[in-house]
C-alpha cells in the first residue's frame, strides 16, 4: 500500500486526468486558434452545379451534387491546413499563380474604362500609320552562308562593287530556301522571315541598287528594292473599333506599370551585394557581346 502515497504516483494521476479532459474538450470544440470554420454557401453550390452542367450536359443528381459539396469542403480544408503549416512559403508555382491571377484582376479593370471620342482621335492621330494599310516592297537578295564561307561579310562587299557595275548582274551566292525574290511584302512579313533588324533595314532602302551587306539569322545579304509602296492611312471612322483596342492595350499597360510602382513603394525593394553583382556581371556580358 506504500505505492498509492507515493507524491509522484499522484501527480501522474493528476495528469493524466487533465491530460484527457483537455484532449475530450479538445474534441468536441472547433479549435479558436483555427479562426472562421470553412463555409460553403448558396453561390457555391450553385457554381459547381454550373461547372458540372458545363462539362456534362445535365444537372448533377443530388448524390453527385453532395459529393462536389464535399470535395470543395475537403479542398477547402486541406488549403486551411497547408497554410497553417505554412506550405504555400517559398513555393514559385503557387507564387506565379497569385501573381497571375492579380495581374489579370488589375488588366481587367482596363476593360470597365471607356475611352472619350477626344483620346480616341488623338490617339490614331498619334499613330496613324498604325492603323492604315501598311507599306510594301518587292526586292530580291543574294545570300552568303557564313558556315560555308571563312568570311561571308568581306565577300559580300566584294561582290556588292561588282553587282553595281554591271547592268545585268550574273547570280551568285549560297541557296536559302526561303528564295531569292519578294514580291510586296510587308515589313512585318519580313521580319518574320528574316528578323525585325534585317526588315527595318531593308524597309530603309532605296529602290534601283543593291545594298548591303545585311545580316539576318541566316547570315549576311545583299538586297536590291525593286518597287515599294507606301503606306495608306485609313480614315477614323474605318478604323474606330481597331482603335478603341489599342486604346484598352495601353490602359491595361498602364494600369499594370502604375499598381507595380505602387507595390514597390509600399513594400519597398532590395537587392542585397551578391544580387547587384550579378546583375552587373550580366550587363557587362551583354554589352560585351554588342
Amino acid at each position: 500500500m506504500t505505492l498509492f502515497r507515493e507524491p509522484l504516483l499522484h501527480f501522474a494521476v493528476i495528469g493524466a486526468i487533465l491530460f484527457g479532459g483537455y484532449s475530450w474538450l479538445h474534441d468536441e470544440q472547433p479549435d479558436a486558434a483555427a479562426g472562421e470554420p470553412v463555409r460553403i454557401g448558396e453561390g457555391d453550390v450553385r457554381w459547381l452545379k454550373q461547372t458540372w452542367s458545363s462539362q456534362w450536359l445535365r444537372d448533377p443528381t443530388a448524390d453527385e451534387l453532395k459529393g462536389l459539396v464535399e470535395g470543395l469542403l475537403d479542398e477547402r480544408l486541406l488549403a486551411r491546413e497547408a497554410e497553417e503549416m505554412a506550405l504555400d512559403q517559398d513555393d514559385t508555382i503557387i507564387r506565379r499563380r497569385l501573381a497571375q491571377k492579380l495581374k489579370f484582376i488589375v488588366q481587367d479593370t482596363a476593360q470597365l474604362a471607356e475611352p472619350t471620342e477626344a483620346e480616341l482621335r488623338q490617339l490614331y492621330a498619334a499613330n496613324g500609320s498604325h492603323f492604315g494599310t501598311p507599306g510594301s516592297l518587292s526586292f530580291k537578295q543574294i545570300f552568303f552562308d557564313p558556315e560555308h564561307r571563312a568570311d561571308a561579310a568581306a565577300e559580300a562587299e566584294s561582290v556588292l562593287a561588282e553587282l553595281n557595275a554591271l547592268s545585268e548582274p550574273e547570280p551568285v551566292g549560297d541557296r536559302l530556301l526561303l528564295g531569292n525574290r519578294f514580291d510586296d511584302a510587308s515589313e512585318l512579313a519580313v521580319s518574320g522571315m528574316f528578323g525585325e533588324d534585317f526588315a527595318r533595314q531593308v524597309f530603309a532602302v532605296e529602290p534601283g541598287q543593291w545594298r548591303g551587306p545585311v545580316k539576318s539569322g541566316y547570315g549576311i545579304h545583299l538586297v536590291f528594292v525593286t518597287h515599294r509602296t507606301a503606306a495608306a492611312p485609313k480614315p477614323f471612322e474605318a478604323v474606330r473599333d481597331a482603335v478603341g483596342t489599342e486604346w484598352r492595350r495601353l490602359k491595361q499597360a498602364e494600369l499594370s506599370r502604375d499598381f507595380l510602382v505602387a507595390l514597390r513603394k509600399k513594400y519597398g525593394v532590395e537587392l542585397d551585394d551578391g544580387a547587384k553583382a550579378a546583375l552587373g556581371a550580366a550587363s557587362k556580358q551583354k554589352a560585351a557581346q554588342k
